[in-house]
């Protein structure tokens, strides 16, 4: 299953419900679940697995392929968002090489976390820019983490804020996060004393956290994941008029 099945097969969960598609995705992957283990049980019996560890490695697979999944899903809606306007989308991993072309190199510089003379990007599945070609110039306007949970690295993307503030460059940088939240947490469940330290911290030091889910506790920094693309499209326009 590749990702141009997976767009078909939002396109046509999206008709289904419309702007609460996104709200609804873990019932998107639900619904393609069988169908991935199927394919990537048969894929793996071909490299010469036996069944039971080759059903068990899809098995593992499968969280890792959500993850990847959404996060191509949200650049999808946000390439279409922008489509037709100077508004550039890119991932942290296309930023590695060491044969940029001009436009990349400027946007992993505007970037770049220095360590005296050590440099690193902060964790920034999908970063949203502006690029003057005549200038050379970039203006980045926000960087994306998506997290299909917090089990490993929950803390890594508040982390990478941190060290955007302390630049005068990079500090006016937003950070968002989307995140189904499989484990809650982030969500505030009904009847606990309270918000888990995750929840805090996140919502404390991030612009915003957007949840791809339907039950969890708003606020005004932790929103559906619809209002994400309406605060991006504010956040660039907002910029415009200010210039």
């Amino acid at each position: 299953m590749d990702f141009e099945d997976i767009k078909t097969k939002f396109h046509d969960f999206k008709e289904k419900y419309k702007n609460k598609s996104f709200s609804k995705i873990d019932e998107f992957f639900e619904e393609i679940k069988k169908e991935y283990l199927i394919e990537k049980t048969k894929e793996l019996i071909g490299t010469g697995l036996q069944r039971d560890s080759a059903h068990n490695k899809a098995r593992q697979s499968w969280r890792t392929f959500v993850g990847h999944s959404l996060q191509r899903l949200v650049m999808v809606i946000l390439e279409e968002l922008f489509e037709g306007t100077d508004i550039k989308l890119i991932k942290d991993a296309e930023l590695g090489s060491n044969n940029l072309s001009r436009e990349k190199d400027l946007v992993r510089r505007m970037l770049e976390i220095h360590f005296k003379e050590y440099s690193f990007l902060p964790d920034a599945d999908i970063i949203v820019y502006r690029y003057n070609e005549k200038e050379e110039k970039v203006r980045i306007y926000c960087v994306l983490s998506v997290k299909n949970s917090f089990r490993e690295r929950g803390f890594e993307t508040t982390y990478w804020k941190l060290k955007l503030l302390e630049n005068q460059i990079t500090k006016h940088i937003k950070v968002f996060m989307v995140t189904p939240d499989k484990d809650n947490e982030v969500n505030v469940i009904i009847g606990a004393r309270g918000p888990k330290k995750t929840r805090v911290i996140l919502e404390y030091e991030l612009d915003g956290m957007y949840m791809a889910r339907e039950d969890f506790e708003k606020t005004d920094k932790v929103k559906d994941i619809d209002d994400l693309f309406e605060d991006i499209k504010k956040l660039v326009e907002q910029d415009g008029k200010t210039k």
